[in-house]
């Protein structure tokens, strides 16, 4: 992170005309606190809905407790003297943001993609107080149903644990987007991402004017705004919105914690709010484990200082950490194990660098360190900022000598292969066009502002380091630097994201654009000192701000105005209309297996299964594959009839036309109950998305056929 000393106003000039105390803390206190109150909520949610009590009567008064205490605790974070015009214009534009992506909002409710999983998630909790999620077994045909290798009640992000489905994902941002359904039905929850985003808007700006300067914000946050995958993930139901706003928010109050003003007191009740905002982030996100990791060493380095906020923010961090981690376990185990590959690493590297930090600490201690000449020696900084430019360039460059690939096995190989087979791209599902990790960034920041952002993080290290080794004051920039600059460069490394643009990029948005822009704006701030005269400044200013903000408007510009998956919000409802009391919904087809299940399920309140067929019993479009289906289905149906039930085949498009597929299993005449042309984002490989691509949600039904494919059977009863 940042930053360079401030181009602030002159001593005289700020004593004529003295910064009015409500713009300090609209800017700098009170993003902290929405932070603070929003990783409250996420945190509570864990026992309310574990108790089956997440619903409007009760959550609503206990959330409301838990914000306003968490809020008055983070109100004693310090302020920074702020103009009026530079904290008004910053909220002008957090707001405008957040307004954008209201306008712009996706309606993603037919799960394709993680979003459509998470408000679906959302939608079962706001409905249905607590979890897992109730299959209905009893319609299905009981335990019997799942006993048959061509039943599930998984479906995409929703696994089958033994009698009942468990979603995908972490709690904490279903749970706050709920909030929006008990308002507004499901236009709140869809719009609660933009919401929040305004928050998290406000904390990027927050922590540009404790890092650069509070002149500097509106210029940062405007940057950041502006980024498209920052509007992807602000109009779509992500878990990067509060994952951004907690992880700014707890970067800000380490800096304020960091800082030599102040008591010991008031350092280490900042550095234990600091460790709990960012182990709550684990509330929303699974990988905040690596900035956790990444900040044992900074803890390390804090207490050789003996800095008073060594010991709270290590044990603030503890303290989340430990009940966000058994929050996961308790609501998404099936997940971390789908994850093992990458969580393993995670948790590997957390017990490394926990290991090391102590030893380094211990040796610290004891001197022994003081007597090896290198770790004291003036030139060290040079070597290291040495080292990181070498890092730099060898991620920026990996394009010119480098392809990497997983294992072609792997699920994300064959999605990779189908997209390169339809854009025209050589074969190759193995690749994870990870070496182009750093041209995304400059896709939507341009090369200047990601160039000045390097630089930045190259001679801040060399600054940082004569401070580590006790020739200096430790700046307060110090801790949110190593984690930011540290996680960038894991991320550029290795996404480990599914490389489809602009779906891959929100794995930049909660640290690497914040940190890139924070840096490259830090950057400018530094070079505006350089001309000596008021015009020289003003021209520098005003020509390093375009080269910011340009490149990032012109890679938004085409996808600024687009609104994804228009008219799912109705394609639902026309689904749930069509079906009667006593319907069992059975997903015949890939699509529907993928897309409806618990659309269905939670949403029409309608009991649902899928009929798969597994390749090793035949494959799609084979007389063999159908008949095993057909099979399959009958088997179901007779089923569903014995439980007292109707049951209904779905399908909604595949290799046949849904409704060839249901005729094809018996359905004499298929209805289409709805059926709307919408569109999603792109999914290009290798360059820069600037439109969308046109899909189709439907779904076809009718009744499965009576025994021995004779007509459909009325419910018994």
């Amino acid at each position: 992170m940042p930053a360079a000393p401030r181009a602030d106003a002159a001593p005289a000039d700020r004593a004529a005309h003295p910064e009015p105390a409500w713009a300090g803390v609209l800017l700098t206190r009170v993003p902290v606190v929405l932070a603070a109150a929003v990783a409250a909520v996420t945190a509570v949610a864990v026992p309310l809905v574990l108790a089956d009590l997440w619903a409007p009567w009760t959550a609503v008064p206990v959330c409301l407790v838990a914000a306003a205490l968490a809020g008055r605790l983070a109100w004693a974070v310090p302020v920074v003297a702020t103009p009026a015009w530079a904290a008004l214009l910053s909220a002008a534009v957090a707001a405008g943001g957040g307004l954008w992506a209201a306008l712009t909002r996706a309606e993603h409710v037919v799960l394709r993609r993680d979003a459509g999983s998470q408000a679906l998630y959302a939608h079962h909790l706001a409905t249905h107080h607590g979890l897992p999620v109730d299959p209905s077994l009893a319609a299905l045909g009981g335990a019997q149903a799942l006993a048959d290798p061509n039943v599930t009640i998984a479906s995409p992000a929703f696994y089958e644990v033994g009698t009942d489905v468990v979603p995908q994902f972490l709690l904490g941002a279903p749970a706050l987007y709920s909030l929006g359904e008990w308002a507004a039905g499901w236009e709140g929850l869809l719009l609660a991402p933009a919401v929040v985003a305004v928050a998290a808007l406000l904390t990027v700006a927050g922590l540009a004017a404790r890092l650069v300067g509070p002149r500097w914000a509106p210029l940062a946050v405007a940057v950041f705004a502006l980024a498209q995958p920052v509007l992807h993930v602000n109009r779509s139901t992500y878990s990067e919105v509060p994952a951004l706003l907690v992880l700014t928010a707890a970067a800000s109050v380490l800096v304020a914690a960091t800082a030599a003003t102040g008591t010991p007191a008031l350092s280490a009740r900042l550095g234990g709010g600091a460790g709990l905002l960012l182990g709550a982030c684990g509330f929303v996100r699974i990988d905040y484990l690596r900035e956790v990791a990444l900040l044992l060493p900074v803890v390390a380095g804090l207490a050789a200082l003996r800095h008073p906020a060594a010991r709270a923010l290590l044990a603030g961090t503890a303290v989340t950490s430990v009940l966000a981690a058994a929050a996961a376990v308790t609501y998404s185990r099936p997940y971390l194990g789908t994850i093992a590959g990458s969580l393993l690493p995670l948790v590997a590297a957390l017990a490394a660098l926990g290991a090391a930090s102590w030893l380094g600490l211990r040796l610290v201690r004891s001197g022994r360190l003081a007597r090896v000449r290198w770790l004291t020696s003036p030139r060290l900084g040079p070597a290291l900022a040495g080292v990181l430019a070498l890092v730099l360039v060898v991620l920026a460059s990996r394009p010119l000598w480098l392809v990497v690939r997983q294992d072609p096995a792997d699920p994300g190989s064959r999605l990779v292969a189908g997209l390169q087979r339809a854009q025209g791209l050589p074969l190759d599902g193995g690749r994870t066009y990870a070496e182009h990790s750093v041209d995304w960034l400059a896709w939507y920041l341009g090369w200047p502002a990601v160039v000045a952002a390097g630089a930045a993080a190259v001679l801040l290290l060399a600054r940082l380091v004569p401070a580590l080794q006790g020739r200096g004051p430790l700046p307060a920039w110090s801790a949110p630097f190593v984690v930011a600059v540290g996680s960038t460069l894991l991320t550029l490394y290795r996404p480990g994201i599914t490389p489809d643009h602009p779906w891959a990029d929100r794995r930049f948005v909660p640290v690497v654009l914040p940190a890139v822009v924070l840096l490259a704006t830090a950057a400018l701030a530094r070079a505006v000192r350089v001309p000596p005269a008021r015009w020289g400044r003003v021209a520098v200013g005003a020509a390093g701000a375009a080269v910011l903000l340009v490149p990032a408007a012109v890679a938004t510009a085409p996808l600024a105005g687009q609104r994804t998956e228009r008219g799912q919000l109705a394609a639902v409802a026309e689904a749930c209309a069509s079906f009667e009391d006593g319907d069992v919904a059975l997903a015949v087809d890939p699509r529907s297996r993928n897309e409806w299940p618990q659309a269905l399920r939670g949403t029409c309140g309608v009991p649902t299964a899928s009929i798969v067929v597994p390749t090793s019993q035949g494959r799609p479009g084979t007389q063999e594959y159908l008949d095993v289906l057909r099979a399959a289905v009958q088997r179901q149906a007779e089923r569903v009839r014995e439980a007292g039930g109707r049951p209904v085949l779905v399908a909604a498009g595949g290799d046949l036309a849904a409704a060839d597929t249901l005729r094809a299993l018996g359905v004499d005449e298929p209805t289409t109950v709805t059926r709307v042309r919408t569109s999603e984002d792109e999914r290009v490989l290798t360059e820069r998305p600037d439109g969308g691509q046109a899909i189709t949600v439907e779904l076809v039904t009718g009744l499965a056929p009576g025994p021995a494919g004779g007509p459909a059977e009325e419910p018994a009863g």
